[in-house]
């Protein structure tokens, strides 16, 4: 059953060939008043979810890329095992994990490795040290 604006039935077909043109213009079934008054309501909220996610990673990406925590060359631990930034992007960074072992002699060397690249935004979640130069602590406390 057809429903005009104010929700009262309408029957276009009870009138004539004129009439029954408008009446079926004016006559608007219930989900089509549903999404045409609510509709653009869903697609803001979906826009908005959309592009949440895309601001938060551009902002962690410009946090990364504009200051000065991570830099290219720094030798870093990441999760334990030792490694080398690569390229510090806005949207990644790229790293360069050493594959550590110990020769026959004793003597640890460095076999291989493996390229990471992570994102920005996941950076926070992961465990990178950076160490500190060596320092002589007689020179200092003398």
């Amino acid at each position: 059953m057809l429903y005009n604006n104010i929700q009262k039935p309408c029957q276009p077909e009870k009138l004539d060939g004129i009439n029954r043109r408008t009446a079926n213009r004016k006559c608007y079934t219930r989900q089509y008043v549903l999404l045409g008054e609510y509709g653009w309501m869903f697609l803001a909220g979906l826009l908005v979810l959309f592009f949440k996610t895309t601001i938060e990673s551009s902002i962690a990406g410009l946090l990364i890329f504009v200051g000065n925590d991570y830099n290219n060359d720094d030798i870093v631990l990441l999760d334990g095992r030792p490694g080398r930034i690569v390229r510090v992007s806005m949207w990644k960074t790229v790293f360069y994990l050493y594959t550590i072992k110990k020769g026959t002699d004793g003597k640890k060397f460095v076999s291989g490795g493996t390229k990471l690249i992570v994102e920005n935004n996941k950076l926070k979640d992961m465990k990178i040290e950076k160490p500190l130069s060596n320092f002589d602590l007689e020179a200092i406390y003398e």
